[in-house]
């Protein structure tokens, strides 16, 4: 019941964020993700109602989000009535580009201590921690892979946040702070990248393919 209780505060009643010490109300100054759009590719069910109070694109790129990703305690096959004397749970919380992800995590332990109710013992196992990161889009590089990618698709491309970043990004620009950091991948909106069902359209590779080509033609000339 304890652990119950502890995870309730960390969402309020329309769904956001709520970890004391972390701004949730930012708002997203990219494209937008629109609500029909996101809705058909996430498959929600009609009738059910998508969190927080901000936008689509509020809330999957601007803002804090805490997931639980698993709960250990007796399964319901086998359980007994009885009382419980431990129980865990791991946490997810992921930031936003100019949120510190290690302050956050700070912010999250405290906060778990704060509302562990019935002055029940806490103990938390820090996992590692990702920074996130913020591309700046408009050198060069990005001029010429946007080219590339326009007479590959056919289309203008545009720009769209990513629920998690790539540690990797924030090493290569911390080594190398003046270049343009760019990471190529082959997937699409059906994509589900990381599901256990995930695909990728055999056109998706060719047009990546070309992309890639025209780009080093173009950039390297």
């Amino acid at each position: 019941a304890a652990l119950v209780q502890m995870l309730s505060s960390l969402r309020d009643a329309d769904g956001n964020t709520t970890v004391r010490g972390l701004d949730n109300t930012q708002t997203w100054s990219g494209a937008p993700y629109p609500t029909d759009q996101f809705v058909a590719d996430a498959h929600v069910l009609t009738g059910e109602h998508l969190l927080g109070d901000g936008t689509v694109s509020d809330m999957l790129w601007a803002r804090p989000a805490l997931t639980v990703l698993g709960i250990d305690c007796p399964p319901v096959v086998g359980s007994a009535a009885a009382i419980q004397p431990r129980a865990r749970a791991r946490l997810n919380l992921r930031v936003p580009p100019g949120m510190d992800a290690v302050h956050a995590q700070d912010a999250l332990i405290e906060h778990l201590k704060a509302v562990a109710p019935w002055g029940v013992h806490v103990e938390v196992e820090r996992e590692a921690s990702g920074q996130p990161f913020l591309a700046e889009t408009d050198g060069p590089a990005y001029a010429a892979l946007r080219e590339a990618m326009k007479e590959a698709y056919g289309v203008p491309s545009t720009s769209l946040g990513q629920g998690g970043s790539i540690p990797l990004c924030n090493v290569f620009h911390d080594t190398y702070p003046d270049a343009e950091i760019i990471l190529m991948g082959v997937e699409e909106p059906l994509t589900l990248m990381h599901a256990p069902n995930e695909s990728v359209d055999p056109d998706e590779i060719a047009a990546m393919a070309l992309t890639e080509a025209l780009f080093l033609k173009s950039y390297g000339s």
